[in-house]
């Protein structure tokens, strides 16, 4: 991260935080200081030549298992919470062709639209947090900085990026005249207030009461309903959460809400996790309870 002429850097945070210092804590009040402007983000991108657009088999069962997290291209994991370039690339081959407009309303760390601009399709990405618009900036220029020689990214299929609320900007993308137009959306919300993303009013990753949280994601399921084209495809990855020892069914709640909306169930794909930093927390621990190692992966159809 390269940080304005304000007198803080990572040493002082450190120093700061010296007496409970962790990783978790570093990476939240970095993220905070860029969200509120103090302080800008310089992502170190990674570009592996040999490795640009990977040919990988397509998944054929409802169980899907990245052991190892793909870093073709310019895909790295330094964003909390994003999924595996592996997902994305799945949905966009199965459920898109070539110029098909793909949306991804938490776009978080840019792994949808780096896949969706590697595979020729347009693609749009939304996020409230100032910290994740300027990561998927940086790996977009990135992107096309290193292909001036190679020449395969397709120009008229660069990335949207939009910073806003999600429900304004999906609204924003009806009256561009997008109702309608959209042929895939791949969407990962976070898990109630699991990992906290910003200090700002309608971020999701506020909320702790999942009956207001299934609400909220009701509207977005609506809006998402009246942008997709007949037969479009709407792809969520959701995974449960634990508070005081129980589960709450996070996934099935969503499920249940899409259904509400008005779209069709066409897979339930359940998802193994793989370094999770809670579970990694208590794998040597005796519980009460089994660690979550799963996620669910809805695929829904207008």
């Amino acid at each position: 991260m390269r940080l304005k002429n304000n007198g803080w850097s990572y040493k002082r945070i450190m120093w700061k935080y010296r007496a409970i210092f962790s990783w978790a804590v570093i990476d939240r009040e970095t993220r905070k200081m860029v969200n509120e402007r103090k302080a800008t983000s310089k992502t170190c991108v990674k570009a592996n030549a040999h490795q640009w657009n990977p040919n990988l088999p397509l998944e054929k069962t409802t169980v899907w298992d990245f052991k190892e997290r793909g870093d073709w291209a310019v895909h790295k994991d330094d964003y909390r919470g994003n999924w595996p370039p592996q997902l994305p690339r799945n949905l966009v081959l199965k459920f898109s062709r070539k110029k098909n407009i793909v949306l991804d309303p938490f776009v978080g760390g840019g792994t949808t639209l780096i896949e969706a601009y590697l595979l020729g399709r347009k693609s749009i990405g939304i996020d409230l947090s100032h910290n994740a618009i300027q990561l998927c900036k940086a790996k977009i220029k990135e992107m096309e900085r290193r292909d001036r020689k190679r020449q395969l990214l397709e120009r008229d299929c660069r990335p949207t990026i939009i910073e806003d609320d999600v429900n304004r900007a999906l609204r924003k993308l009806k009256d561009r005249g997008l109702e309608g137009k959209i042929d895939l959306v791949c969407l990962h919300p976070p898990y109630l207030n699991s990992i906290r993303y910003t200090d700002e009013k309608s971020d999701l990753s506020k909320l702790n009461d999942p009956e207001k949280y299934v609400a909220r994601i009701g509207e977005i399921a609506r809006e998402l309903l009246l942008l997709l084209r007949k037969g479009g495809k709407c792809a969520i990855l959701v995974g449960d959460v634990r508070k005081d020892q129980k589960i709450i069914p996070l996934g099935f709640k969503i499920m249940n809400q899409f259904l509400i909306e008005g779209f069709a169930l066409k897979d339930i794909i359940l998802k193994l996790q793989h370094r999770d930093k809670s579970t990694e927390f208590y794998a040597n621990k005796e519980l009460k309870y089994y660690l979550l190692q799963h996620e669910y992966l809805f695929i829904f159809e207008k």
